[in-house]
């Protein structure tokens, strides 16, 4: 059965048309001018809903909603700009004219719409629980979920926290401040459940395989997410004729395929690379104070060798071992080398803040080898398909380090891009 169904004729195109000829005239298309003379379409996105909209620990906006933001924008000749919001604040910021309108899975509510308006929707769904999964049987009903010993999790400020306040104030509510890192409260045990939307909690099971989604197919309530807008007829008489071309072409179907297959499991892998990279600084630091060479060939090989033993107990070929854990080095002595080139031209003296290389760095360099290694375990199917690269490009792109030195970031990624 497909994720969630969606809306392919809320509006017909020969009537959209002559609305939009009519709303288009000069005198009443304010926001649309201020979007062509601006140049930018600016977007607002809360960066914590994947498929729909994330925001990478580097600083870029990826996911369904993400792309359809730029489509939308080229569909306009203007560049697109996103603009980080949350859900507590997502209609104070669209009043605020912080943004031109919102994309990132915002649900359809009738709150909503007494502040603004929406395009046609572009996926139905409806509130559903994800738990342990030896907890599935338990939270089948409202009934069973709205007791005093159970422990509910959700999100701030959206449709989560009010469904479950409305549906469940018996149970014991925590609201916890983010939606990312949500779910490994509910796998570590510090909750039993949430209820979010049927197409979250599909997605979220395949990332977490401790936890299920609760008869998704069959969701306590019925919702629709759409594109949130001013009350600009014009902008969103152009918004609808856009988006009902791409449901009735599949296009939209075709990117919630994608997104939801997207290789979002590479999470931890991305975080390893980019934290091990940051580190860089500290060890060029503590080698700077120890007036030491960046180099070290033999302290390498043992990293190496040290790497190797492990991951031959994860399945891992020595040969891919090497040539990750040889582009790390490489790609941290990157960066120690321009930072020595800087301080050198400075004059830098001693820092007395440079944390202990031997006792403080390396063991942190140890903790990031093993998660690394278990990552490229946990996904070395599809890091060696030549079909998904392309993908796994940009899960792994948000580098926090590329600010740092751009040149190290792609030194470092670059095992994992070109795929055997």
């Amino acid at each position: 059965m497909r994720a969630a169904a969606f809306c392919r004729v809320c509006m017909r195109p020969v009537v959209l048309a002559g609305l939009l000829t009519a709303v288009l005239a000069p005198a009443q298309a304010g926001r649309l001018d201020d979007i062509a003379a601006r140049g930018v379409l600016r977007v607002g996105s809360t960066g914590d809903y994947k498929p729909f909209s994330y925001l990478q620990p580097g600083g870029e906006f990826i996911g369904m909603d993400v792309a359809l933001a730029g489509e939308l924008a080229q569909a306009l000749g203007v560049r697109l700009q996103l603009v980080p919001t949350g859900w507590p604040t997502l209609m104070a910021d669209l009043d605020a004219d912080k943004f031109d309108l919102a994309m990132s899975g915002v649900s359809v509510t009738a709150e909503r719409q007494r502040r603004a308006l929406f395009s046609v929707p572009y996926l139905h769904d409806g509130k559903t629980p994800i738990a342990r999964c030896e907890n599935v049987a338990r939270f089948q009903t409202l009934a069973q979920i709205n007791q005093p010993d159970v422990r509910l999790i959700v999100n701030p400020g959206g449709t989560n926290e009010r469904f479950a306040r409305a549906w469940a104030p018996r149970a014991q509510l925590t609201v916890y401040p983010d939606n990312v890192t949500i779910f490994g409260r509910i796998v570590s045990g510090a909750a039993d459940l949430m209820i979010t939307d049927a197409v979250e909690t599909r997605l979220q099971q395949r990332l977490h395989p401790q936890l299920c989604a609760v008869h998704p197919d069959a969701p306590f309530d019925q919702a629709e997410k759409a594109i949130l807008l001013p009350r600009d007829t014009a902008l969103k008489a152009y918004v609808d004729r856009w988006l009902q071309h791409r449901l009735d072409n599949g296009d939209v179907s075709r990117s919630l395929d994608r997104w939801l297959a997207f290789p979002w499991g590479l999470e931890p892998l991305r975080q390893a690379i980019d934290q091990r990279l940051l580190l860089a600084r500290d060890v060029a630091r503590a080698k700077w104070n120890a007036k030491a060479a960046i180099e070290d060939r033999p302290r390498e090989e043992q990293v190496i060798a040290a790497a190797v033993r492990q991951g031959r107990g994860l399945g891992l070929p020595e040969a891919w071992i090497r040539s990750v854990f040889r582009a790390q080095i490489e790609a941290s002595k990157t960066v120690q080398r321009e930072l020595y080139r800087r301080w050198r031209a400075e004059d830098a003296g001693r820092f007395d803040d440079a944390p202990d290389l031997a006792n403080t760095i390396r063991p942190e360099l140890d903790r990031l080898t093993a998660q690394l290694l278990r990552s490229m375990a946990d996904n070395q199917a599809l890091l060696h398909d030549g079909g998904r690269t392309a993908d796994v490009a940009v899960a792994m792109h948000g580098l926090q380090a590329r600010a740092i030195n751009p040149a190290a970031a792609d030194q470092a990624l670059a095992p994992f891009l070109s795929p055997d």
